[in-house]
């Protein structure tokens, strides 16, 4: 029974630790401290593309289906995957609260009126320009899109993981073109997944595993 629920516990601990990490998160969104403004001035000679909303949009069932379809087809890398991603989330609160920032970055007024500015318009209005860095935006789709890209591959779908590999680039791409992250944030998610990536390969035998079986 003992060892039932210890292996019950590692298929469900990223479901155990989301509530905890939802309340820091809007602990940290509703504070009201000054903040530091880390925008760069080669975050003001990229352009301002609206379209992008949508590969920005797409990361919250992007996150999902990679959870799902990880979950059921590489254990080991589904454990792998879910510490990445609970590794990065508490380091972004972590950072949020000793190091409160922000971005300068959002058009005073849209350049256009059409779905996409509407739907940026909208984004605005639920996500402050806030505790930025690094962009869980960015960390999220890295972990989740090339943990699915890899069961993928080794199961011999080549093409649709390469689509997994380039719906994570996109969605990264798209946090600097509707001003919603700096380049700062994008680079820190970068070095940050990186560091994760290094530490679990040893820890978890980061590997897609084509029999499912426990790590």
């Amino acid at each position: 029974m003992q060892k039932s629920l210890k292996e019950s516990f590692k298929y469900w601990q990223f479901i155990f630790y989301m509530p905890v990490y939802l309340f820091f998160f809007f602990l940290v969104e509703r504070r009201t401290p000054e903040v530091t403004l880390i925008n760069i001035p080669l975050d003001d000679k990229i352009p301002f593309v609206e379209g992008f909303i949508v590969p920005y949009f797409l990361w919250f069932p992007f996150m999902a289906a990679a959870i799902v379809y990880v979950f059921f087809k590489g254990k080991k890398e589904f454990f792998a995957m879910c510490w990445t991603l609970i590794i990065g989330m508490s380091l972004f609160i972590a950072v949020s609260l000793v190091f409160p920032n922000g971005l300068d970055l959002r058009p005073d007024v849209m350049p256009r009126d059409n779905i996409f500015t509407r739907m940026v318009a909208y984004l605005y209005s639920i996500d402050t320009p806030t505790n930025v860095i690094p962009s869980i935006h960015v960390f999220n789709s890295l972990a989740c899109g090339i943990s699915m890209g890899r069961v993928l591959q080794f199961r011999g779908h080549k093409k649709t993981a390469i689509a997994s590999y380039g719906m994570a680039a996109l969605i990264c791409i798209s946090t600097v073109f509707v001003k919603q992250h700096s380049v700062i944030d994008v680079l820190a998610a970068l070095l940050l997944y990186g560091l994760c990536l290094l530490l679990l390969r040893r820890l978890y035998q980061y590997e897609a595993d084509d029999k499912g079986n426990n790590v």
